[in-house]
């Protein structure tokens, strides 16, 4: 089983990464509650959403926030904002963005799902910005990009191409491709994120190129998909 973190969090006390395939579909209930037990993470700690591609986000940043949570059966968003201890959350992937983002003091962190729809309606930035609302605006900001689809294969229309930066669009033998990495850094630097402060180590680690590694709609047009993940200890 192979997870992909940025050890940066985990110095701050809060585990997190996305994990591959090998760990199975995490849409199975049980394949989620198996690998939290190999954490020794009580599985019922972490929360997850209805994911709708959208820019929501939810924040847990108080016993109340939590008790609102809990109080409610379904929850559709693509984004958290997590300040609470002895708590996390979790999203699916099979393609899009995991993107992880928190203060530098490891107060607050942010887990969110860029699906290129999200991407394209500013759910980066509206993260970044929701982060340092509470952290103070002269937190240092923090990212890491995990493993999704990359410019080399997510293949676009002109219509979807055109919801983007140009900086953010490759043209290629005749085809249009987008880099969402390019757009979500292009939205976090607007907010203050400097290069150095971010890690994306998965460059070489497309979805849809690494079959052996990570589940990839684009690439197999299933609902197999892998999970990320933040606890605060």
């Amino acid at each position: 089983m192979k997870i992909f973190s940025d050890e940066r969090l985990i110095n701050l006390g809060i585990i997190s990464g996305t994990v591959s395939r090998e760990s199975g579909n995490m849409r199975e209930k049980e394949n989620v509650i198996n690998f939290f037990k190999t954490l020794n993470i009580p599985q019922e700690k972490i929360l997850g959403l209805k994911q709708v591609h959208g820019d929501k986000i939810i924040s847990l940043l108080t016993p109340q926030d939590l008790a609102d949570y809990k109080a409610q059966e379904v929850h559709e968003a693509d984004g958290w904002l997590l300040g609470l201890n002895n708590c996390g959350v979790m999203i699916l992937t099979a393609d899009c963005v995991p993107l992880y983002l928190w203060d530098s003091k490891g107060k607050f962190v942010s887990l969110c799902h860029c699906g290129w729809r999200g991407v394209a309606a500013g759910l980066p930035k509206k993260a970044a910005k929701l982060l340092l609302q509470h952290a103070g605006q002269d937190a240092e900001l923090c990212a890491y990009i995990g493993p999704h689809i990359n410019a080399c294969c997510f293949e676009v229309q002109k219509d979807v191409a055109d919801k983007f930066a140009p900086s953010s669009v490759i043209k290629r033998n005749g085809k249009l491709f987008v880099d969402l990495t390019a757009d979500i850094m292009r939205q976090l630097k607007e907010c203050g994120l400097k290069i150095e402060n971010t890690k994306n180590p998965c460059s070489c680690e497309c979805t849809c190129c690494n079959k052996e590694t990570f589940f990839s709609y684009r690439r197999d047009h299933t609902k197999d998909v892998q999970m990320s993940f933040v606890y605060k200890l």
